[in-house]
C-alpha cells in the first residue's frame, strides 16, 4: 500500500483546528489562539497517551491559571511579572513532577498577564483557562474517535525490525567477531517494548485487538531479551573455540549463512571454553527459534466501545 504524504497525525491536527476555531466562535469572550493551541499540542500518537497527555495539561492549565491570576495582581512592570510567573510556574511543575505541562502552563500565564482591558484580571484568567481545557478536550476526543493509532500496527512492525537486525547482529558476531550493531539491537529492543508497553494501555480502553495476538508479543519481550544477553555474551567469548555440528547446522538454517569451521567441538575434545561457547549457543538459538517462527493471528476485531 503506497503511504499517505500526509500522515493521520496531520490530518487529526487540522480537524481539531478547524473544531476549535469554530467552538471558539460561538462560547461568549472566547480567545482562539489560546483554544488552538491547546488541541494542536495535545494530538498524540496514541489513545492512551492523548488521555494522559490531556490529563496532565489540564492540571496545568488550571495550575498556569492560578499562577497567572496571582501575577497578574502585582503591581509591577508588566516584563518582570511576566518573568516571576513563569519562574514559578517551572518551579511548581518541576517539583509536582508534571515537567511535560509546563509550555502549556507558561503560555496560558503569558496570556493572562497579557490580559485584556475589558475583564478583570480574575474573569479574563478563567476565561483563558476555559478556552484552554476545551482544546485539550478536543483533541482527546478527536484523537480517540477519528482515525485512532493502530497500536498493534507498531508492535509488529517493532517486532519484525528487532528480528531483523537481530539476523544480521548474530551472524556479524559469530561470523565476523563485530560488536558494533549490539547498540543497535539494544535499541530497537527497547523500542519494541515500549510499544507492547503503549498497547498494554490500550487493550483495556479499546476492545479492537486480538487478545492472542498481544500476549504472544508480551512473551516474546522475553525470548528478544535473551537473544539480546546471550549475543553480547557471545561477542565476548574468545573466537578460538570451536562449535557443535548441531549448533553449526541450526545457525546456518536460521541465519541462512554458511559457516566455515573445518575443526568442529565434539564432547571428547571440547576445551572448557568450548563448553560455555556452545551452551550459550544453544540458549540463544533456542530464543531467535521462538522470535523468528511465523505466527499467524485473526484480523484485529473492531466494534464499538
Amino acid at each position: 500500500m503506497q503511504n499517505w504524504p500526509i500522515g493521520m497525525r496531520t490530518i487529526k491536527t487540522a480537524i481539531v483546528v478547524i473544531i476549535s476555531y469554530f467552538i471558539s466562535t460561538i462560547i461568549p469572550n472566547s480567545l482562539p489562539f489560546a483554544m488552538i493551541y491547546a488541541s494542536v499540542i495535545c494530538v498524540e500518537t496514541s489513545v492512551v497517551s492523548s488521555f494522559k497527555i490531556g490529563y496532565n495539561r489540564v492540571l496545568g492549565t488550571i495550575l498556569g491559571g492560578i499562577i497567572g491570576l496571582l501575577v497578574a495582581y502585582i503591581p509591577w512592570y508588566k516584563g518582570l511579572t511576566m518573568a516571576i510567573g513563569i519562574v514559578v510556574t517551572i518551579l511548581v511543575c518541576n517539583y509536582l513532577n508534571i515537567k511535560k505541562t509546563t509550555a502549556i502552563a507558561i503560555t496560558l500565564v503569558i496570556i493572562i498577564l497579557l490580559g485584556s482591558d475589558e475583564f478583570t484580571p480574575g474573569v479574563y484568567a478563567v476565561q483563558r483557562t476555559v478556552d484552554t481545557i476545551v482544546g485539550i478536550v478536543i483533541a482527546t476526543i478527536v484523537n480517540t474517535l477519528v482515525f485512532p493509532p493502530n497500536q498493534m500496527s507498531r508492535v509488529r512492525e517493532s517486532f519484525n525490525h528487532y528480528k531483523q537486525i537481530t539476523k544480521q547482529v548474530v551472524s556479524d558476531v559469530l561470523v565476523y567477531n563485530l560488536e558494533n550493531g549490539l547498540t543497535t539491537m539494544g535499541v530497537a529492543l527497547e523500542d519494541y517494548k515500549s510499544k507492547v508497553t503503549e498497547l498494554s494501555l490500550e487493550i483495556p480502553i479499546l476492545k479492537k485487538y486480538n487478545k492472542e495476538e498481544f500476549e504472544y508479543y508480551t512473551l516474546m519481550i522475553e525470548e528478544a531479551e535473551k537473544v539480546y544477553i546471550y549475543t553480547e555474551t557471545l561477542s565476548l567469548i574468545d573466537r578460538g573455540v570451536r562449535i557443535t555440528i548441531d549448533n553449526k547446522n541450526k545457525l546456518m538454517k536460521i541465519l541462512s549463512i554458511e559457516l566455515d569451521q573445518n575443526e568442529l567441538a565434539t564432547l571428547e575434545n571440547s576445551s572448557r571454553e568450548d563448553l560455555i561457547f556452545n551452551y550459550t549457543l544453544v540458549k540463544l538459538i533456542s530464543a531467535m527459534e521462538k522470535i523468528l517462527s511465523e505466527k499467524t493471528f485473526h484480523a484485529d476485531i473492531h466494534y464499538a466501545e
